[in-house]
C-alpha cells in the first residue's frame, strides 16, 4: 500500500528524467543479465579449462622428472625438466627438501588446486610470487619441485576487456541518448514556458515551433490560439471604446440641456447627480470589460507602489498604514495593478471601519500584498460570491454606499491576468469574534523554470 507513494517521491517528475529512466532501466537490466550469463557460464568455463590445461602441464613435468630420474639420475632429470618447462612457459627449479603442506592456496586457486590434486599424489602448495606469477611447490621424497607460472595462464585477460567494453559502450550509448533526449525535450520546455508567459499576460517573444512534428504542431496551434486571443481582446477593446463614446455623448447632451433649462436648483442638482452616477457606472462597467489587457508589462517596485498609495490616501484623510519594506521588483502592468490595489483599499475603507493596514510579504516564488481592515468581515459561505460581477452584500442599491459591485471582480481579474489570485480570510480574536477581513493579493515572481 505504501510502495506507490514512495516510488512517486523517488522517481523524477520532469519529462527528461522520466525518458532517461525509461532508457536506462532496460540497458542496466540487459547489462546485468549479460554479465550474469557471462560470469556464470562463459568466464567460469574458461577459467576451469585454463586451470585444467596448466595442471596437465605440471603433471607432465612431474611424470617426466620421475621417469628420467629413475633411468638417468636426478641431475639429468632436473636438466631435462627445466628445458621442457621452458617450452611450456613454466620456470622449473629443483630445491632442497621443504615441508610442503598440502592444501595451502586451495581457497585462492580452487580450480587449479583441484585439477593438480586429481592428477598427482604428491602434496601441493600454491602461493603468490613476484612479477604476476604463481609459485607451485610439489613435495617429493628426495627434492622439492618449484614451478613459477604466469597468473594469466589461470585467468583470461579478455574478462576485463569485456567488462570495460560493456561499460564503455553503455556510457557512450547513454551519452548519445542523453544529448538526443535533451534536444528533443527542449522544444517542449520552450513551448511550456511560452504558454506560461502568455498565461501571465506577458508578451511571448522569440518563440518558434521546433522539434518533432507533433511538437511543432502543438507550437503552431499555440501561436494560432494566442493570435486569436489577442485579436479578440483588441476587437473587444475597440468596441468598448466606441460604446463608451456613444454613451458619453447623450449624457453630455442631457447635462447641457439641464443647465440651459428652466429648472429649480434642487431639481437641477438631483438630475446632475443622476447623470454623474450613470457616468461612474459606465466607467466601472467599461473598466471591468476592458480588463486592462492592452497595457504593456514593465518592471515595478511593489513596495514603492504601496508607499505611494498609503501616502495618497493619508493626504485624503484616510486611516491607512504601511510600514514600508525592502524593494520588490516584479514584471507587472503598473496601471492595472494600481487599480486592483485601489479597489481593495477603497473596499476596506468603505466596509472595514474606515481603516486599513497594508502588508507586503515575499517568498521564493510569490509576493503577497495584504489589505486588512477592522470591519465585520464576510461570511465564509459568501466569500466566493463577492467575486462575481455586480454582486453586492450591502443591502441598499445606493451606489454611493455600496458601489456597483465590480471592485473585487476587477481586482481578481487583474490578479489572474498576472498569474496570481486574490483570497479572503476573516480575522478573529481569542474568543473567535470576527475583528476584520484580510484580503491577500498574490503575484508570482516570474515564470517558473521547467
Amino acid at each position: 500500500m505504501r510502495l506507490r507513494p514512495t516510488l512517486k517521491r523517488v522517481l523524477p517528475t520532469n519529462l527528461f528524467g522520466r525518458a532517461l529512466l525509461i532508457m536506462l532501466v532496460p540497458i542496466i537490466l540487459l547489462q546485468l543479465l549479460v554479465a550474469h550469463i557471462f560470469y556464470d557460464r562463459h568466464w567460469d568455463s574458461v577459467v576451469r579449462n585454463m586451470s585444467n590445461t596448466t595442471a596437465a602441464d605440471v603433471a607432465v613435468l612431474v611424470q617426466e622428472y620421475r621417469r628420467i630420474a629413475s633411468e638417468d639420475g636426478f641431475e639429468k632429470a632436473r636438466y631435462q625438466v627445466e628445458r621442457i618447462g621452458q617450452t611450456m612457459g613454466i620456470k622449473v627449479n629443483m630445491l632442497a627438501p621443504l615441508k610442503v603442506r598440502n592444501g595451502v592456496g586451495q581457497k585462492k586457486f580452487p580450480d587449479f588446486f583441484n585439477s593438480l590434486d586429481a592428477r598427482m599424489d604428491e602434496p601441493v602448495m600454491l602461493e603468490y610470487a613476484k612479477k604476476e606469477r604463481i609459485r607451485v611447490l610439489i613435495g617429493m621424497d628426495e627434492q622439492t619441485m618449484q614451478l613459477l607460472i604466469d597468473r594469466k595462464r589461470l585467468a583470461s585477460s579478455t574478462t576485463y576487456i569485456f567488462i570495460l567494453w560493456m561499460l564503455g559502450s553503455s556510457l557512450l550509448l547513454v551519452t548519445i541518448a542523453t544529448l538526443f533526449l535533451r534536444n528533443q525535450i527542449r522544444p517542449i520546455v520552450q513551448l511550456a514556458r511560452a504558454a506560461e508567459q502568455f498565461g501571465l499576460g506577458q508578451d511571448v517573444q522569440n518563440f518558434s515551433p521546433r522539434g518533432a512534428s507533433e511538437i511543432r504542431r502543438a507550437g503552431r496551434a499555440f501561436l494560432t490560439m494566442a493570435d486569436r486571443i489577442r485579436r479578440q481582446v483588441q476587437s473587444r477593446t475597440e468596441m468598448l471604446a466606441g460604446i463608451s463614446h456613444d454613451l458619453r455623448t447623450p449624457l453630455t447632451r442631457m447635462k447641457l440641456e439641464i443647465e440651459m433649462g428652466k429648472l429649480d436648483a434642487a431639481t437641477r442638482a438631483a438630475l446632475n447627480a443622476d447623470i454623474d452616477e450613470m457616468r461612474r457606472m459606465i466607467d466601472e462597467y467599461l473598466d471591468f470589460a476592458r480588463g486592462e489587457g492592452s497595457e504593456p508589462v514593465e518592471p515595478m517596485d511593489i513596495a514603492a507602489l504601496l508607499t505611494n498609495l498609503s501616502q495618497q490616501y493619508t493626504r485624503m484623510g484616510a486611516d491607512i498604514h504601511f510600514e514600508g519594506a525592502a524593494p520588490v521588483i516584479l514584471m507587472v502592468r503598473p496601471q492595472a495593478l494600481r487599480r486592483a490595489l485601489t479597489n481593495l483599499i477603497e473596499n476596506a475603507m468603505r466596509y472595514g471601519g474606515a481603516t486599513a493596514q497594508l502588508t507586503l510579504e515575499q517568498t521564493i516564488a510569490f509576493v503577497r500584498i495584504k489589505v486588512t481592515d477592522a470591519g465585520p468581515g464576510i461570511p465564509e459561505a459568501q466569500q466566493d460570491e463577492v467575486f462575481k460581477p455586480f454582486t453586492r452584500l450591502e443591502p441598499s442599491r445606493n451606489i454611493a454606499t455600496g458601489g456597483v459591485g465590480l471592485g473585487l471582480s476587477i481586482a481578481r481579474d487583474i490578479a489572474q491576468a498576472h498569474g496570481g489570485d486574490i483570497s479572503l480570510e476573516n480575522q478573529r480574536n481569542a474568543d473567535g469574534v470576527v475583528t476584520g477581513l484580510e484580503v491577500t493579493l498574490r503575484l508570482p515572481r516570474e515564470v517558473q523554470s521547467l
